[in-house]
């Protein structure tokens, strides 16, 4: 897709098509996750899309269509989000975001390969085997310890993968928020927080350009398709059969890219 936009904007240049359709139908099968779950969406965009478009790309192009999928819901977090949790946990969240911005603009693209892929297993184990609900058992999760810690390796991880931040903060959340409807509303101002600060070190390391942002209006559609489609699937899904299957896709993935990319190195 070569065609050229007004201001010499071009995306997707030198790609074939069939890369861009399946670029388009990763995206799409993340936001019917998103639909459908709520969470877990840009992993699986994330890891999928690295051995099509290689990984600086695949991120920076989940960070636009994330912004796409989350704007609407950004005046319903101001509204409903429980304030003092917020305050509690955005430090931290920015400043691993920034340091794990940082990481991702040094590194190489066949070192964020192997990172990719060892950070977004690590992430899969840990939520599989309920490793974080097993530590609050025997640690006072409210200490400034626990949520400095969680906060800074959440941010530092979403800020080099693109996600999974807050696989280290729902539990945390989960305690602190008073009410589902509080729980929701901080989850999604947290998340345009972090989004905001990823966006804001990558644009000052001059890697989010006009053709990214145009690439990611571009699959403006076909995310509202894919949360849409989500949605409507909610009530007819088996989640934990959908999850598992999910889960094993993701390692899968995961492996390959630690594979492939160790080959590279």
């Amino acid at each position: 897709m070569t065609e050229w936009l007004s201001g010499g904007i071009a995306p997707y240049a030198g790609m074939e098509w069939w890369i861009v359709a399946g670029v388009a139908c990763i995206h799409l099968f993340g936001a019917f996750i998103r639909g459908a779950f709520g969470f877990g969406s840009n992993l699986p965009v994330v890891i999928l899309s690295t051995f099509l478009i290689g990984p600086h790309h695949a991120v920076l192009l989940a960070l636009m269509t994330t912004f796409v999928a989350q704007a609407h819901l950004i005046p319903q977090g101001l509204r409903g989000a429980d304030w003092p949790v917020v305050r509690v946990l955005f430090i931290g969240i920015a400043i691993g975001t920034a340091f794990g911005t940082w990481i991702f603009t040094v590194l190489s693209q066949e070192k964020l390969v192997v990172t990719l892929g060892f950070l977004v297993a690590a992430v899969v184990i840990i939520d599989t085997l309920k490793l974080v609900e097993r530590m609050t058992r025997h640690v006072d999760l409210r200490s400034w310890q626990m949520t400095s810690g969680f906060s800074l390796i959440g941010g530092a991880l979403g800020g080099v993968s693109g996600a999974g931040a807050f696989y280290f903060l729902v539990v945390y959340i989960k305690h602190a928020c008073s009410t589902p409807t509080a729980l929701r509303a901080t989850n999604v101002l947290l998340s345009a927080m972090t989004m905001v600060v990823r966006f804001a070190g990558l644009a000052w390391a001059g890697m989010i350009t006009p053709t990214v942002i145009t690439e990611g209006l571009l699959l403006g559609p076909v995310v509202f398709l894919g949360t849409w489609l989500g949605t409507g699937a909610f009530d007819r899904s088996t989640p934990r059969g959908f999850y598992i299957g999910l889960q094993v896709l993701l390692l899968a993935g995961a492996t390959g890219l630690i594979v492939k990319g160790i080959g590279k190195l």
